[in-house]
């Protein structure tokens, strides 16, 4: 049995609405993706992220600074914080170190109010023996909270990282004076006492003194 023209006409063109239809589906699912992708981009190049973090101080030997730091590129706002324990304080000493008391101020206590990007704060925590009495083997989570204003936007977002801090992790670490700058100090100063010793300043003469050895002596 054979299929009348016009039916095959029909079918035609029943078979090309649905090609079109499926190509305006297909190209409106790129569209969308690519504005979530746009999207997802301008939010990580514009959201704050606020971590904390343990390092050694490089110009104290045996200091360890407790680090708080917006690593991105927006500004942080009402940032607060909040433990999984008391965070020891002022905590020096090392093998007989004495217990540290708890952190009861500064901005983990108090917060920040605007937390700029790439901007931190630096807190003296302590050494790593006063640090192990107070934190024994417990790993510290600290939970910052803040909030951020996205273009465009009548709303503040809200964000929330956690960090985690592990002082196990400095056992057996470098702990070695790299203060450059301060051991140039101290040897310019030991050559500047050693040319004083050596200098007369009233008349600016060297001061020359001549030792004869003890070997000389017993022969004369």
């Amino acid at each position: 049995m054979r299929l009348a023209p016009h039916s095959l006409d029909v079918r035609g063109t029943m078979e090309t609405s649905l090609s079109s239809e499926l190509l305006s589906l297909v190209a409106l699912l790129i569209a969308l993706s690519s504005t979530v992708i746009n999207y997802l981009v301008l939010k990580l190049q514009r959201d704050p992220e606020v971590v904390i973090y343990a390092l050694h101080d490089e110009r104290r030997p045996s200091i360890i600074n407790l680090i708080i730091e917006n690593s991105g590129p927006g500004v942080a706002q009402d940032v607060s914080f909040k433990s999984n324990r008391a965070i020891p304080t002022r905590a020096f000493g090392f093998e007989n170190a004495e217990i540290p008391s708890d952190m009861t101020d500064g901005p983990l206590i108090q917060g920040i109010p605007s937390f700029a990007s790439h901007e931190r704060r630096i807190i003296t925590w302590g050494q790593y023996g006063g640090l192990k009495k107070g934190l024994g083997d417990d790993v510290l989570d600290i939970t910052a909270t803040y909030y951020s204003r996205p273009p465009l936007s009548l709303t503040r977002q809200k964000h929330r990282t956690t960090s985690r801090i592990d002082l196990r992790s400095f056992e057996g670490t470098d702990a070695s004076d790299h203060n450059w700058d301060k051991k140039a100090a101290e040897n310019l100063g030991k050559i500047a006492q050693a040319l004083s010793n050596v200098t007369n300043i009233s008349n600016r003469s060297l001061k020359i003194s001549v030792l004869e050895d003890e070997k000389d002596d017993k022969t004369h």
